[in-house]
């Protein structure tokens, strides 16, 4: 430390001291005889070098000339380092991103006490099942938290439409996450009369309630029911999902058999307590689950929940993007791989320019080590230039990179460059200028001093460091090919996704929500009518030709699933009640959205709600229970109902959930029921009547005037229900496959990205090939060889590298892609044609990028050639 500290004090006088140095080197000088003084002192200047070195910090100073001759450097070659800091940055930064992303939503711990010992049971449940669980597990402390759904929130300003998600009282202390503002959930407030409380998330606070400091204790009404806030979440707080934007009590109430053994299945959560294990909870799940089948009022099938388990939480909330998260983040390091090839390939080129400079240093003294040390600093300067541009690039390609995952997704919106992502990309940026530098850097330090410094040689003895060369460029191609066989087949999923037909014709419709609170339809009477006017007053419009409303749109993601009991399949514990997809229409509906009646009959105005009850099924439905039968006069009814429905017609089917798959396989089908007898199942005993509604109208024309007759209509029909934005329904299908646009935007900018720098790797190759081999080619010619001779032999030598690298990337390929199976439609990870395209594609590519340099080959004037050796 004291050394250190007088080499601090030296360097504030340094021009002090080397004033003494002269001094007393002058005086030593005066003291010999004058003629002999030189030999006898030895060389004067490097008597200089020893005592500043024993001034300074030695390595310190030698590394700050090194960075400033490799800035020296490569101001000099502006070309040259704009290439290589844009390939390294394309590289880094989205590295940068994509680790933003997955230590974010997968490394980084949940914002929870304790959450490595948080779990999720697989499989839902019914809110019966909570007590059971609560009262019998050894191992666990568990609550429950459903997914979120719509509902109207009133009482302060205008009525809007929010997501809610039911819990237990307990669900924040066994999360392990504390309110920002008032209270958790109190024990007792899931029982009847205490369970009229609600808490808020931060976002609906200061959107809705402006970040009123006063909240807690106000009321507010939800879905018509007045509850009281008694707390506000903090901002990061997103459980179960981003979208829930409030929280009440589950009520639990064992009187109310419906709500309590049907209605909203849940998944449940625990802790687990101290002491107990995963293997412990998970050895309890099973039996526990079994009680619970055991308890249900009606049959349930015998493998109903048998092989629940339990998960870590972190793996249940990044389950559905774990596996898309991880096929990007191989991507994108996939196009670091190349970058880095194209790097070393750039380098190794200009090694060969730098060797007669190598060779003069290591005749001035230089040993091996100095060089390597020199040319490394280079590298890795020039990979923390390309890490500094790739944060710039990685902050724009954050954005593109969450728009592929669910905006629901918990933490996505507190995903940023930060600190820990800067010091990745250092880190990496170390480890990259290594990984490209270590072999110019060799290969230049292994220099022949006598052929080096011949004037005018441009033959070398480096045939290893060429072939070198060639294997980096071959993979180049070869990753490259494997990345764009992937957007390949993911465009061609597109397409296909495209051409499927979805079952209805969305051209010229346009769509509304108006949400009356539910309870405001416990009279069945007052929700028809409020319909029956709307459609009335919207057939008004001018340029409108059909009006329609119905409870769910295609592909929305909606799922109106309820149990029912289908005639002549009797339940029992191995045939439990199958749930279907259960739409409320108006009459016209089917024939406005031209989805064909393939036998029977439409819905008519005389199926009201006092007339027989009807519904329509769908042809895969009627082909499940009915197989080679007309289902036409079967019955089928909800399984709350008393009475059964008969069915009167056979639509065809609708890809109702999303394009690439009709319903989830728990549903078993599809039925359409006219708005006047539809039901959501029974509350209190009740039968319910969906209250909130889509209205449908065909115009001929979109206008702003015709958007805005039809939103004030709907405001003016109903003053207090939330009243969304019309819409085309064409965006509902172009929303349906937004994140799958967005994967393949982002494949291809990789595939892109990937083929440039094959490009400028080939082209490179060739040219370094030809240059070095400029005095062969000059013999050939001077024997007689010809010009096409000449262009033929350089197009041998690159396609040969092509070829190899195209037959590894075919192999990788087939190993690689396996792992899109789950993102394609209609398409399979071996498709012959995208191979062959791809294959053909890189082919025509290395024959562009050899163009240049075989023409400037068959230009080499023989005489110029030998003269220059």
């Amino acid at each position: 430390m004291r050394r250190a500290w007088r080499k601090l004090l030296y360097r504030l006088r340094r021009a002090q001291l080397e004033a003494e140095l002269a001094e007393e080197l002058e005086f030593h000088r005066s003291q010999l005889d004058s003629g002999q003084g030189g030999l006898q002192m030895g060389n004067i200047t490097r008597a200089k070098e020893e005592s500043r070195d024993m001034w300074s910090f030695l390595r310190l100073e030698r590394l700050w000339q090194d960075l400033r001759y490799a800035a020296r450097l490569f101001g000099r070659t502006p070309g040259f380092t704009m290439v290589a800091v844009l390939s390294l940055a394309l590289g880094i930064g989205g590295n940068a991103s994509m680790f933003s992303l997955v230590n974010t939503l997968l490394v980084r711990p949940l914002p929870y006490h304790e959450p490595g010992r948080l779990l999720r049971m697989t499989g839902v449940y019914p809110r019966a099942a909570l007590p059971v669980f609560q009262q019998q597990s050894s191992s666990m402390d568990v609550a429950s938290a459903s997914p979120g759904s719509a509902c109207n929130l009133t009482g302060e300003g205008e009525a809007i439409r929010v997501v809610e998600s039911n819990t237990s009282a307990n669900f924040l202390s066994v999360l392990g996450a504390a309110v920002a503002r008032g209270r958790a959930f109190e024990p007792g407030e899931n029982t009847p009369g205490r369970d009229q409380v609600v808490i808020l998330s931060n976002s609906l606070w200061k959107t809705k309630f402006r970040g009123d400091p006063a909240i807690v204790g106000r009321s507010i009404a939800v879905e018509g029911v007045n509850r009281q806030i008694v707390g506000v979440m903090p901002p990061a707080f997103s459980y179960p999902s981003a979208r829930v934007q409030l929280w009440t009590p589950a009520r639990l109430d064992p009187s109310k058999m419906e709500e309590y053994w049907g209605g909203e299945y849940v998944p449940l959560i625990a802790r687990l307590r101290p002491g107990a294990t995963l293997a412990q909870a998970r050895g309890e799940i099973p039996a526990l689950a079994g009680q619970v089948r055991r308890l249900f009022p009606f049959p349930m099938a015998r493998d109903w929940n048998a092989a629940a388990t339990a998960i870590s939480m972190q793996q249940d909330l990044t389950g559905d993007i774990r596996g898309r998260l991880i096929i990007l983040l191989s991507s994108v390091g996939l196009v670091l791989l190349i970058a880095c090839a194209n790097v070393a390939n750039l380098l190794l080129s200009r090694a060969t320019t730098r060797r007669k400079e190598i060779a003069l240093r290591t005749a001035l003294g230089a040993d091996r080590f100095r060089i390597v040390r020199q040319l490394m600093t280079e590298s890795i300067l020039l990979a923390c230039m390309g890490a500094g541009s790739g944060l710039l690039l990685g902050r724009a390609a954050l954005s593109m990179f969450k728009s592929m995952l669910p905006p629901s997704t918990p933490g996505l919106s507190s995903v940023e460059i930060d600190w820990p992502v800067v010091v990745f990309v250092a880190i990496l940026a170390l480890l990259t200028g290594v990984a490209f530098g270590i072999a110019p850097a060799l290969s230049v330090a292994q220099v022949d001093l006598t052929e080096s410094i011949k004037t005018g040689s441009q033959r070398s003895t480096a045939g290893v460091w060429t072939a070198v060369r060639s294997w980096l460029i071959a993979g180049e191609v070869a990753l490259t090919l494997i990345l764009v066989i992937s957007a390949g087949l993911l465009m061609k999923s597109l397409l296909r996704l495209a051409e499927a037909n979805p079952g209805f014709d969305p051209a010229h419709v346009f769509s509304v929500q108006i949400s009356p609170n539910q309870a405001a339809c416990s009279e069945r009477a007052g929700c028809i009518a409020l319909y029956d006017r709307i459609i009335a007053e919207a057939r008004r419009i001018a340029g409108v030709s059909e009006v329609s409303v119905v409870n769910t749109l295609p592909l929305d993601g909606e799922l109106p699933a309820i149990p029912v009991d289908v005639e002549g399949h009797p339940k029992s514990a191995d045939y439990p009640a199958p749930m279907l997809w259960a739409g409320a229409v108006s009459p016209g509906y089917l024939r406005m959205m031209h989805i064909p009646l393939l036998e029977g009959r439409q819905f008519t105005e005389a199926d009201s709600a006092q007339a027989a009850k009807v519904l329509i099924i769908t042809r895969a439905t009627a082909r499940h229970f009915w197989p080679g039968q007309s289902p036409i006069g079967k019955h089928i009814k909800s399984a709350a109902e008393a009475q059964w429905r008969t069915v009167i017609g056979v639509a065809g089917d609708v890809r109702q959930f999303s394009l690439a798959a009709n319903l989830p396989d728990f549903v078993g089908g599809a039925i359409y029921m006219p708005y006047a007898q539809s039901t959501v199942g029974a509350r209190q005993g009740v039968e319910q009547i969906p209250a909130a509604m889509h209205l449908l109208v065909k115009a001929r024309t979109d206008s702003p005037r015709l958007r805005g007759e039809i939103r004030s209509l709907a405001g003016d029909q109903a003053p207090n229900a939330p009243v969304g934005e019309v819409r085309p329904l064409e965006e509902v299908i172009a929303v349906s496959v937004g994140d799958f646009q967005s994967m393949i935007r982002v494949f291809t900018g990789f595939a892109a990205t990937a083929i440039l720098l094959a490009a400028i790797g080939i082209y490179g190759l060739v040219s370094y090939w030809v240059t070095q081999r400029s005095y062969e080619i000059g013999v050939r010619m001077a024997i007689g060889a010809t010009r096409q001779r000449i262009v033929s032999m350089v197009f041998a030598q690159s396609l040969r590298v092509a070829l190899f690298g195209i037959g590894a990337g075919v192999l990788g390929a087939l190993a690689c892609t396996r792992f899109l199976a789950s993102l394609l439609y209609g398409v399979s990870t071996t498709d012959p044609v995208i191979f062959a395209a791809v294959m053909a594609l890189l082919l025509g590519i290395a024959v562009s990028a050899t163009a240049v340099p075989a023409w400037k080959a068959a230009r080499i004037n023989p005489i110029q050639s030998l003269r220059a050796d």
